[in-house]
């Protein structure tokens, strides 16, 4: 017969698929028949045996089939398959006999036979044999996908349970907002001090875990990314410990109605408290900005009316004393030259103290908001020597103290910077108000400046025009870009006098 150097030695274009047979048989006639038989279909290397010394022998190499006759003088194939099985060899084993019978044959099969033949009808063999190989070959390939699967299910695991959160798997219905957890990792224990075997069980306590309007928002936010097969990123409160968590999870339809999510959720306790520390200190800041600026501007109405009421009718009171000093003078005229400068430095400083005093407190707010800004609009005209158009829809608005000192303040803040930077040809102004609003809008023509210069940290006036308006809850918004001029929006929300209070 063919060795199996020879069979391995064929060219390959020839070469057919080797079998390795080994033949528990003791008629040579019957072997050498089988092997003829599987030769029309495979390049066959073969061996004879008849009891289970030499079996035992044979099976310290490699084959791809046993095929035993069923009684033999010294052996049997009950015996030759029990040997194999022993050995734990994964190999197809058929019964070749002349004399088995039905119920040995069932018996032979549940012991791990892969078939029976007949000797009167070997022509069953070669298909009996190409169904076994694939069998073995689909039990093979079954049994390394389901070891592979084994091994990535438990790399996947000993990573889940490193990570820091709890890694899941959930299927949600939109329809009904039913969750249920098909995995979940180990971190669940000190998440929510459940096992993961607890969730998987009952996905419910997952839920009762979450504070009552937390566990509602959850359902909308899987319901709207269910909808749209969008990530879900979510954050709630649980019911124990003032504790936060995160969950994000991408979706993947199953079937229509039927999504499963994978994600993980994450205690992010120490980022939300370090948050709302944060939004806390923010919040105190503002309120100490506000604090600072409504002292600022009571300390200045305080300088301002003593400079009116008290250097100034001092002023006044000595303008008029010298005036009535001159008027009794009649020599020499040195003298009432001197008297006259000494007028004139009095009218000079009476100016100062008028315009320093209408800085730090703007008269004009007594008698309104509309006046105050038509009048600052107008000197800056005269002073910049630039056309300006003012537009007002209520030319009797009042507006409480605080609100009309702002709203004066961040429109002397936008000619103060027209004035330095704009080089503008022409600037508008609207004022317009509504029952629930008040909106500026200041407009320049002039070079204007990019986006990246709005935000500059060193922007003291933009700076301080933004606290004012979030102290009063409004919205301020600056438009402008190289070479089209600035545009400065502000809206706020309207207030009225206080009671007793006048413009």
């Amino acid at each position: 017969m063919q060795t199996l150097a020879d069979a391995l030695s064929q060219d390959a274009p020839n070469k057919r698929r080797l079998l390795r047979v080994l033949v528990v048989e003791d008629s040579e006639d019957d072997y050498l028949l089988i092997v003829t038989l599987l030769s029309a279909g495979y390049e066959v290397f073969s061996r004879q045996v008849d009891d289970a010394a030499s079996m035992s022998v044979a099976l310290r190499e490699t084959w791809d089939l046993v095929i035993a006759d069923h009684r033999l003088p010294r052996f049997s194939s009950m015996k030759a398959l029990a040997l194999l099985k022993e050995r734990k060899l994964d190999i197809p084993f058929l019964i070749v006999s002349a004399t088995i019978g039905e119920e040995v044959a069932v018996e032979a099969l549940h012991a791990g036979a892969s078939d029976y033949i007949m000797k009167d009808n070997l022509k069953r063999l070669p298909p009996a044999v190409e169904r076994a190989l694939a069998a073995v070959e689909l039990q093979r390939a079954r049994r390394d996908a389901e070891l592979a699967l084994h091994e990535s299910e438990a790399r996947f695991r000993a990573i889940a349970a490193n990570l820091p959160g709890m890694v899941f798997q959930m299927h949600f219905a939109p329809h009904d907002g039913g969750l249920l957890f098909s995995f979940v990792s180990e971190g669940a224990q000190p998440l929510f001090g459940l096992a993961p075997r607890a969730l998987t069980d009952d996905s419910r306590l997952f839920l009762e875990r979450l504070q009552t309007e937390d566990r509602e928002s959850l359902k909308r936010t899987l319901g709207d990314c269910a909808g749209r097969l969008a990530l879900l990123r979510w954050e709630g409160r649980l019911v124990e410990g003032e504790r936060w968590i995160s969950m994000r999870a991408s979706p993947r339809e199953l079937e229509p109605g039927l999504l499963s999510w994978e994600g993980i959720i994450t205690d992010i306790t120490r980022e939300k408290n370090a948050e709302l520390e944060t939004l806390e200190s923010r919040e105190q800041l503002r309120r100490l900005s506000a604090h600072v600026e409504k002292a600022k501007e009571s300390e200045r109405s305080r300088i301002a009316r003593e400079i009116h009421d008290d250097i100034g009718g001092t002023l006044t009171a000595v303008k008029l004393d010298l005036a009535w000093l001159r008027g009794r003078v009649a020599e020499p005229a040195a003298l009432k030259e001197k008297i006259q400068i000494m007028q004139q430095h009095l009218d000079s400083a009476m100016q100062s103290s008028i315009r320093i005093a209408r800085d730090l407190r703007p008269s004009l707010l007594d008698y309104g908001i509309v006046p105050a800004i038509e009048w600052q609009l107008g000197d800056f005209q005269s002073r910049m020597r630039i056309p300006c158009t003012f537009i007002c829809t209520e030319e009797d608005m009042e507006l409480d103290s605080e609100l009309a000192t702002a709203v004066f303040r961040i429109f002397q803040e936008s000619l103060t910077n027209i004035s330095k930077h704009a080089c503008a040809n022409s600037v508008q102004v609207r004022f317009d108000a509504t029952e629930s609003t008040v909106e500026l809008e200041v407009r320049d023509d002039g070079a204007g400046v990019s986006p990246e210069a709005l935000h500059k940290p060193d922007s003291f006036g933009l700076r301080g025009m933004r606290e004012r308006v979030q102290e009063l809850g409004g919205r301020l918004e600056l438009d402008s870009r190289p070479g089209a001029g600035t545009t400065l929006r502000l809206s706020l929300q309207r207030r009225a006098p206080a009671g007793g209070e006048q413009q």
